[in-house]
């Protein structure tokens, strides 16, 4: 493709985002200022501790645009803690080997203590400045280096990161800038979304809610009508090689259709892949409904596929499928009865990029045959772990679900579970959760882990053996400041 006809593709692409929402309602012009920057600062909280939410609550006050959008002398400093002590036993073949519970095959100490600090500037009233930053125990790492006399030394170098880091400003009243690195706000799905290809990190199913790091981008938010529609442009840059053709391009119409928020985005990276996505969100009855709908030509996905004759396996590149087409959905719900302290919330999704059942089931019994006899060259370990690559997400349909009671019975006890399911081959992990809220800042969680399936399913190699874990968590001082 020259550079011509990349041209026109990425301003076919803007047009259509930028034609959406005036095809369905012309609306009169107007400033949100509600969306002006879009704060997006998001310190980690325990849903279920009423002083952490306050204080979540009086963080979200102090950094809403419409209150802080005025020029301030001073520099806002805050951030998160979380200190944990967890210890866990596991057993890794219970259903066949047997169940001992004062005999485990593994037991682990981990304890942990991280910090998110930001500051937020705001020194004109159309400038702002936003970073913050993430260290975690033990503070350091130890990394090798050679000397100029070609010797190996050590060297412990901090372990302190940039998490964001961006300035906001604006061109009159109609169009508010963005340059730095910042999680961007792309796609609605709660454990799964297909349609956020922008962020640098997966959502993480244990902790679906924790803020994603994002990439160094460009971002131009117009907002118009009285209704709180938006557009969104983004020039996003590699990390690793920010070269013209590494370099992404995205665009976002938002748009109120009665009760609900319709959002349109496309995605484009020469060396990688076009998105369209649709997303929807909305109340439906007394449940909060999401939905997305993307298709991607190209993936960044690496596929596998294995044999019992050389070449054990291939693994495929981007160009390899620059121009297949994989489309992907999700929908789910969340609920929440706050008389009764319940919430559940379930989401289904349909995975393009997974693989089909004759593929899966292939690739499976070839790597079950390399396991058992490893040719030459090779270990029993280095198979696995090429499998695990191979196996994670490898399905095609999958489901998750959360649902947690609170202050039961108007006590300090809380119980909840987790579950994720592989429907194209049945198999997944739960983990049920029973914890006691001891004081402020000090909660005792007892939890477990299941994992089942077949030896052949997705999370029967992940987890081979089917193992249980057990264990018990205290977190210690975790809160916001």
């Amino acid at each position: 493709m020259s550079s011509l006809q990349r041209l026109e593709a990425i301003g076919i692409l803007c047009l259509i985002i930028m034609a959406a929402p005036f095809s369905i309602s012309s609306q009169e012009n107007s400033n949100d200022i509600d969306a002006l920057f879009e704060d997006e600062i998001v310190v980690q909280q325990d849903r279920e501790t009423s002083s952490q939410k306050e204080s979540q609550d009086s963080l979200n006050r102090q950094t809403n645009p419409l209150q802080s959008f005025l020029k301030t002398e001073t520099v806002k400093i805050g951030g998160s803690i979380s200190g944990t002590v967890q210890s866990s036993w596991q057993w890794n073949d219970p259903w066949t080997a047997g169940f001992d519970l004062v005999d485990p095959d593994s037991q682990k100490l981990k304890p942990d203590l991280n910090s998110l600090v930001y500051f937020d500037a705001r020194p004109q009233e159309d400038f702002r400045v936003h970073g913050s930053f993430k260290t975690a125990w033990p503070f350091s790492e130890t990394k090798s280096l050679l000397d100029s006399n070609n010797k190996t030394t050590s060297v412990s170098v901090p372990d302190v990161r940039i998490f964001e880091l961006f300035s906001d400003f604006q061109l009159g009243d109609t169009a508010y800038l963005r340059f730095g690195k910042a999680t961007v706000k792309w796609g609605v799905g709660y454990f799964f979304s297909p349609a956020d290809i922008i962020n640098l990190e997966p959502i993480d199913i244990l902790d679906p809610t924790a803020q994603r790091e994002g990439p160094l981008q460009f971002r131009v938010f117009i907002p118009y009508g009285p209704s709180q529609n938006t557009l969104s442009f983004y020039t996003i840059f590699d990390t690793d090689n920010p070269d013209f053709e590494n370099t992404a391009l995205a665009a976002k119409a938002e748009f109120l259709l009665g009760n609900y928020e319709l959002g349109l985005s496309g995605y484009y990276r020469y060396d990688t892949s076009e998105r369209g996505a649709l997303t929807l969100t909305g109340p439906l009855g007394n449940f909060d409904i999401f939905v997305e709908g993307v298709v991607a030509r190209g993936s960044p996905k690496t596929f596998y596929s294995f044999s019992t004759s050389p070449p054990l396996f291939t693994k495929s590149t981007a160009s390899d499928h620059r121009k297949e087409f994989y489309p992907s959905a999700t929908a789910g719900f969340l609920y929440s009865d706050q008389n009764s302290n319940f919430a559940a919330i379930a989401q289904y999704y349909y995975n393009g990029e997974g693989y089909c059942d004759a593929d899966r089931s292939n690739n499976v019994s070839a790597l079950t045959t390399l396991i058992e006899g490893p040719p030459p060259g090779y270990t029993k370990d280095a198979i696995l772990a090429l499998g695990k690559l191979a196996a994670f997400f490898s399905g095609q349909h999958y489901g998750a679900a959360s649902i947690s009671f609170s202050e039961i019975g108007g006590s300090d006890l809380s119980i909840s579970a987790l579950g994720i399911m592989n429907f194209s081959d049945i198999s997944g992990f739960a983990q049920p959760t029973v914890s006691w809220e001891i004081a402020d800042y000090l909660k005792l969680s007892i939890f477990s882990t299941f994992i089942f399936g077949a030896d052949s399913t997705e999370y029967g190699f992940l987890g081979r053996g089917r193992p249980v874990t057990i264990g018990i968590k205290l977190s210690a001082g975790t809160g916001n400041f």
